[in-house]
């Protein structure tokens, strides 16, 4: 469900369920990490690039392979807590992998999406790209919010869940979201560009100083992403009781 590639090196990771919009499944998610841990250990790889396959980088969560894993049952709290757990102590693997990671985002980018760029380093983005977490209005809290409440502040954070509107890729640099937008035919150039230059430097240089600037959050991020899971369980048994 992943292709993995070298281009010198970058190493690319592209989600590829195209016909599905690279919903992702727990399979998916095995494979990624796995590739990830692979790239740890690799003196061959200095950067990593994350894309997707055909027409969305990621739609989200595919729901029905989450069925009979304590996730779509509302009433199982405790399935619920122990899954997001589990989900979140990935997603925080993933952001304190040791190398450089960029995203590189066109089409929809939701839910799990939008965490999974959370995790990443840079995110440079298509103008087709279309960033949200839409499901927060009817059916789901993601657990580590995408981080947006460390990149975008309380406030917009705030209005992006309760409206649910996607942000476009211009607006996604303005915001914070990302670190450039580009035209579609040009992103895996422009992407591949930037991860080759940061590839070129010393991997000890690029390590350290990514944990310098993870440092400077890591204690706030640890203990919201903690709060997670649970806020997560939470909400379900809100909108469950309110009828929803």
């Amino acid at each position: 469900m992943i292709i993995v590639e070298r281009q010198e090196r970058v190493l690319r990771i592209m989600l590829n369920r195209p016909t599905k919009l690279n919903a992702m499944t727990p399979q998916m998610e095995d494979e990624f990490v796995k590739a990830l841990d692979d790239a740890a250990a690799d003196t061959d790889t200095g950067c990593v690039v994350v894309s997707g396959a055909g027409r969305a980088f990621c739609s989200g969560f595919d729901l029905d392979t989450m069925k009979g894993e304590g996730t779509t049952d509302l009433t199982d709290a405790g399935g619920d807590l122990v899954h997001n757990t589990r989900r979140v102590q990935r997603w925080m693997q993933i952001r304190d992998f040791p190398k450089p990671v960029i995203a590189q985002v066109h089409g929809y980018c939701l839910g799990v999406g939008v965490e999974l760029v959370g995790c990443c380093d840079l995110v440079v983005c298509a103008e087709s790209a279309r960033f949200g977490m839409p499901e927060v209005r009817e059916f789901a809290l993601p657990p580590t919010l995408g981080f947006w409440p460390l990149l975008l502040g309380p406030a917009r954070t705030k209005e992006l869940l309760f409206t649910g509107r996607l942000v476009e890729g211009a607006e996604a640099v303005r915001l914070g979201l990302a670190v450039e937008v580009t035209a579609d035919e040009s992103l895996a150039g422009r992407t591949q560009e930037i991860a080759a230059r940061i590839a070129s430097a010393s991997p000890a240089a690029l390590a350290v100083a990514k944990h310098a600037v993870n440092s400077w959050t890591d204690s706030a991020v640890g203990a919201a992403i903690r709060q997670g899971p649970a806020l997560h369980s939470v909400y379900h048994q809100a909108i469950r009781s309110d009828g929803s």
